[in-house]
């Protein structure tokens, strides 16, 4: 990311190079939407010629501040929320939004390796919080956290532990509200702000 001065507020997200582009394809998992030209292991197939394509679109996403509409577009699915409920209620399913390849992997994890990047640098996050993606800082950590807490109530002691589950955090929090966050606590500005309004945006 790009930094403005010594208050180190991202004004943009820093351009991705066709190797980084090979790198998160090759990572991503072999799947692929119905939206797709073409499937997954093609692309991957056909890597060498396509990254410089791939890293250019996300780019030229980047330098416009805008996350494109038609990269928003997605099919989707209801999926039952838990085997034993009742088929016949729609409330026993919930939404499942696929989209295409180049949006949920190309562009996405560019950006999701950009924001943490500048997140674990500026040490945004609390020390204590576990999962969402954090390095050393895993579920498996705060299972350990639970027992220290577990002993230290068996000892006597005092202890709080606070659990959140954000699973349902993009269709629950608000968006203005996140932006806010986003540009006073997490220090967005310019075009990396306004690609993350544009990528909020309907």
């Amino acid at each position: 990311m790009t930094v403005d001065g010594p208050c180190t507020r991202p004004s943009e997200f820093s351009e991705i190079t066709a190797d980084e582009a090979s790198r998160i394809v090759i990572q991503a998992p072999a799947k692929h939407c119905a939206l797709d030209p073409a499937p997954t292991w093609l692309i991957k197939h056909l890597l060498p010629l396509l990254a410089n394509t791939l890293a250019n679109i996300r780019n030229s996403t980047f330098q416009e501040g805008l996350f494109p509409d038609i990269l928003k577009q997605a099919v989707v699915r209801p999926r039952l929320k838990n085997p034993g409920l009742n088929t016949n209620d729609p409330s026993s399913y919930r939404p499942i939004s696929n989209l295409c390849f180049v949006s949920k992997v190309v562009v996405e994890r560019a950006v999701v390796a950009r924001l943490t990047a500048h997140t674990e640098l500026q040490r945004l996050f609390p020390c204590c919080q576990s999962a969402y993606i954090r390095k050393q800082h895993s579920t498996e950590t705060a299972d350990v956290v639970h027992d220290e807490i577990v002993k230290s109530v068996g000892s006597g002691d005092v202890c709080a532990l606070l659990l959140l589950d954000l699973g349902a955090a993009f269709a629950t929090v608000d968006h203005h509200t996140l932006l806010q966050v986003l540009a006073s606590r997490f220090g967005l500005a310019d075009r990396a702000l306004h690609w993350c309004e544009s990528y909020l945006s309907l």
